[in-house]
């Protein structure tokens, strides 16, 4: 075989080489962005359950048991309910990026709006939300202000 020969065939193979091995690179982007998906989700998981443990602590339990009674919190309870529900807003944050850069999935998300809206229809967690909102960034700001103002449209229904 010569030389020109070895090279014909090379130019011959080379393209179908060249398109099998992008299939391959998508293939494996595809699967990348499952497990970039998976672990987001999983994130956004850990984050609510450790959520969830700190709630139970007693003195943020007892903040909880006072303001759904209508009772004035101390210098300290608010600052414990203050802390407690900044935490709980920087995680929602995250979740409002994992979804705007398409980590999050329209289910979770909804899912995650309604829960929220719940949040936001508590006067001690609007008043708060109106002290830490200029710490977040605009386009979050403009997503809570949004659930507000439909909250308060649905409440008057």
């Amino acid at each position: 075989m010569s030389l020109e020969e070895i090279i014909l065939i090379l130019q011959t193979v080379g393209p179908f080489t060249v398109l099998v091995t992008v299939y391959f690179l998508v293939t494996e982007l595809k699967e990348q962005n499952k497990v970039a998906r998976a672990n987001a989700r999983q994130h956004i998981a850990d984050s609510h359950q450790k959520l969830a443990l700190a709630g139970l602590n007693p003195d943020i339990v007892r903040v909880k048991i006072k303001l759904r009674k209508g009772e004035n919190l101390s210098d300290e309870e608010e600052a414990v309910y203050l802390t407690h529900f900044s935490a709980i807003v920087r995680a929602r944050q995250n979740q409002h990026y994992q979804h705007s850069i398409g980590m999050l999935d329209q289910n979770e998300w909804n899912a995650m709006v309604s829960s929220f809206k719940t949040l936001l229809s508590d006067p001690k967690n609007l008043e708060i939300w109106s002290f830490i909102s200029p710490t977040f960034p605009q386009d979050f700001v403009d997503f809570v202000d949004q659930q507000i103002k439909e909250e308060k449209i649905d409440s008057k229904k």
